[in-house]
């Protein structure tokens, strides 16, 4: 039997060095494998298990990160209920409806800062953000800031001001940006020929630990909008921005506990912005959960595309931001297009291609990677697999890519190769 000893092919009669003493190595962490290994699975059941035990602030963060898995129904249908019995519709019967991108167009010629929120739990939010920055452009929009991307590190690494078309988009660039219909909407920006620029606040602008939340809140806010001057509207006094935040950011007024962004950007560089409120008005997945405003509109209008609503020169929004924002887009509800979110089928950019899928077991993720961004990039487009399933489809821009699978165990390497046509 051989041993260690047994062919005398120790360290001394080959004449090498006595073996370096192990050493103490940690076990990756969730996130490691997510920003390290560009593997979203590990993060995502982690999640859902922590979640299922009652773990609210996993909770909380499983419906975000769900949207970056194409999983709708976690993402949107987990904080989903009815509305209260006594809720009450707004009267629409005198209403006007517009289109929303022609509202957005008229408004943004008379500026040069465009502000559009989102949900951080709907990637059709950031899907309309790539119509929007497709309508800006010809206005002579040429900066793209968003709330996501990452400040400058204080050491080497990726830089979202860096990024420009044909680069590999990658996960440091930002978080939000893991969905990848977000990473989409950013190459989309680029090859339109956009700028990027971050403004979050950096570690040294916090608030700190102890301070309120008010506090908090005020600290941010007005770092966010001294950084976007300091990046953008201050070297460039003739740029024209297009801005995407979360929520409360886009309010003009003070309201929600403090004065957000918009409003302390107004106040510092005398411009006017153009606001728009997106986040509180999409569609629930069943339609007996809708919000009270959006049941009215979507059967008022029936609307086939996005719109605006006003009644008596008082545009319809969700209750939080009346009379905070300039523009509230309601978007319609639209069914499952080849068993993918209508919403990403009716991109005009994008094309259905449909692929094999190999036999898998357990839970899978599909994702099709830009083919000159190597493995590093964020997804192009990915969604989780139901058992079974052996045919998908993609949504896809015109272009090369590499069709891989994501297991429990790791990530497969590319298993085909597909061309879009544009």
């Amino acid at each position: 039997m051989w041993t260690r000893r047994g062919f005398g092919l120790g360290a001394g009669s080959l004449g090498l060095a006595a073996a370096a003493p192990m050493r103490a190595q940690e076990a990756l962490s969730s996130d490691d494998r997510l920003f390290g290994e560009g593997r979203y699975l590990p993060a995502y059941l982690e999640m859902k298990a922590r979640a299922a035990a009652g773990d609210a602030p996993a909770g909380g963060m499983l419906s975000q990160f769900a949207a970056f898995l194409g999983d709708e129904q976690t993402a949107i249908g987990l904080n989903e209920r009815p509305p209260a019995a006594t809720a009450v519709r707004p009267d629409l019967d005198a209403a006007e409806s517009r289109d929303a991108l022609e509202a957005i167009v008229e408004g943004a010629r008379r500026t040069r800062v465009v502000i559009l929120n989102e949900a951080h739990n709907i990637s059709g939010h950031r899907a309309f953000a790539a119509s929007v920055a497709r309508a800006l452009r010809p206005l002579g929009y040429d900066c793209f800031a968003a709330e996501t991307f990452t400040p400058p590190q204080g050491v080497p690494g990726p830089s979202i001001s860096l990024y420009r078309q044909g680069m590999p988009f990658v996960s440091s660039l930002g978080y939000y940006t893991l969905d990848p219909v977000y990473a989409e909407t950013v190459r989309e920006a680029a090859r339109l020929g956009y700028r990027f620029s971050d403004y979050e606040q950096t570690p040294a602008q916090s608030a700190p630990d102890d301070a309120s939340a008010e506090a908090q809140i005020a600290v941010r806010e007005q770092a966010e909008a001294d950084n976007l001057f300091a990046n953008v509207l201050g070297p460039n006094p003739d740029a024209r921005v297009f801005v995407y935040v979360g929520y409360s950011h886009a309010m003009e007024k003070p309201g929600r506990g403090g004065t957000w962004f918009a409003a302390r950007l107004k106040e510092k560089t005398g411009i006017d912005p153009l606001t728009i409120e997106q986040s509180g008005n999409w569609p629930a997945l069943d339609p007996l959960n809708d919000a009270p405003h959006v049941a009215a509109v979507l059967e008022r209008f029936a609307p086939t595309r996005p719109i605006v609503v006003s009644s008596g020169g008082v545009t319809v929004a969700n209750r939080t931001y009346v009379g905070q924002m300039d523009l509230s887009v309601f978007h319609p509800r639209r069914p499952p297009v080849l068993g993918r979110p209508g919403w990403l089928a009716a991109d005009p950019e994008r094309r259905a291609f449909t692929v094999d899928v190999p036999a898998f077991e357990g839970v899978a993720l599909l994702q099709a990677m830009r083919a000159n961004e190597g493995p590093a990039g964020v997804p192009a487009d990915q969604f989780l697999l139901t058992p079974g399933q052996n045919r998908a489809t993609f949504f896809l821009y015109p272009g090369s890519y590499y069709v891989r699978l994501e297991r429990e165990a790791g990530i497969d390497p590319a298993y085909g190769q597909i061309e879009v046509p544009a």
